[in-house]
């Protein structure tokens, strides 16, 4: 494995670290944006939840994107809401506020180890380069 392969690779954690961690933020930060309930089409206005699909680059590294979550909401008792329907229930997002934390700690891991990683790559084409000179 070459250095530069290295740091690309580094370069591409750091990246799936940082989309995992806007994902989290996102749904945290919405987790309570409720709206009407579905129509015929499916269709509300409530916040839909992500989530983040990682895979593997062929030759090394990843890629993340992020999509919609797979059940985005759950049927919510809330009479005082403004989209609440004729027996008080909305749509809210189906967000696990414990499971969007530990997506949050996992983030910020692995972005430390794509840093270091990082970090490590340039210190030894420093060194290989110092020897040369």
């Amino acid at each position: 494995m070459s250095l530069s392969s290295m740091s690309s690779i580094s370069a591409s954690g750091l990246q799936a670290a940082s989309t995992r961690l806007e994902a989290a933020a996102a749904n945290i930060a919405n987790a309570s944006s409720s709206g009407p309930l579905p129509d015929a089409s499916g269709a509300t206005t409530a916040y839909s939840p992500v989530t983040v699909r990682q895979s593997d680059v062929r030759g090394g590294g990843v890629t993340a994107r992020i999509v919609n979550a797979a059940d985005p909401h759950v049927v919510s008792y809330d009479p005082s809401s403004p989209d609440a329907d004729a027996e008080g229930m909305v749509a809210a997002p189906n967000v696990d506020m414990a499971g969007e934390l530990v997506d949050v700690m996992t983030a910020r891991i692995s972005y430390e180890a794509s840093a270091r990683t990082m970090k490590a790559a340039n210190d030894m084409l420093k060194t290989t380069l110092d020897a040369f000179s």
